[in-house]
């Protein structure tokens, strides 16, 4: 998976499964995606973006490893000001926060500089320890499906597990399904908790640290390992498209 800003708990799900995880750092940065960005609450009932600002000089179609931070402008202390306002009444918060306050203290040399710091910083707040490869260290000129599998072989995968969303480019590259690597697809399906900033109704597919901070580091283990109930092998997914 390339690397996320502030991932979801899905994100985390498949780190969780895997004995090997491949962060690919030096994918193409795109622009307004999840690389940068992602959801949580803003306001009492009201969920917005969270953003790291990108340097427009030479960050653009780069590299996630290549893209640049704009630190002109004080983002880092306007979103922990953020996370405090919204943040500061749920029950883990003063456990949460000055690890987020940390990380967000340290420098970064790039877009997935900073990522990657986050999801080692959660990684660790969850208690697990997990194979972690970058695909910046199997250089190649291959893409899409051609340079997934490249880096399953390079990781000896007997099995590779995938997000629900890379399916439809897979089947159009044509590349899988491999005879000796099959793949499953998650199915991931967020569980209700209590959240501080939505005491009616539960907002789903936010930062694994609404959750973090919500119900603390063991319950968010446990909805992150419970979140898909029945992976899906290729068969499935082929099923479910011609249904569509």
């Amino acid at each position: 998976m390339q690397p996320a800003f502030l991932p979801w708990q899905g994100f985390f799900e498949l780190i969780y499964q895997a004995e090997v995880f491949v962060i690919l750092d030096d994918f193409q940065f795109s622009v307004q995606s999840y690389h940068q960005r992602n959801r949580l609450f803003t306001n009492v009932g009201q969920v917005g973006w969270y953003t790291v600002p990108i340097s427009k000089a030479g960050s653009f179609g780069s590299a996630l490893n290549e893209t640049r931070i704009d630190e002109i402008l004080p983002w880092r202390k306007k979103m922990l000001a953020r996370l405090r306002q919204n943040y500061s009444k749920a029950p883990f918060y003063n456990d949460i926060f000055p690890k987020i306050e940390e990380w967000l203290d340290m420098p970064a040399a790039s877009l997935a500089d900073i990522n990657i710091a986050f999801i080692k910083l959660v990684l660790n707040l969850l208690s697990w320890e997990r194979e972690l490869r970058f695909s910046s260290e199997c250089v190649s000129n291959a893409v899409r499906s051609h340079r997934v599998l490249e880096l399953l072989q390079w990781c000896n995968a007997n099995q590779y597990l995938a997000a629900a969303g890379s399916f439809g480019y897979m089947v159009k590259d044509g590349v899988f399904p491999q005879e000796n690597i099959p793949v499953i697809f998650q199915n991931f399906e967020p569980d209700c908790y209590r959240q501080v900033g939505s005491p009616d109704k539960f907002e789903p597919f936010l930062s694994v640290l609404d959750s973090l901070f919500n119900i603390g580091s063991e319950e968010t283990a446990a909805l992150i390992i419970a979140g898909t109930k029945k992976w899906r092998d290729w068969d499935d997914m082929l099923g479910i498209e011609e249904k569509h």
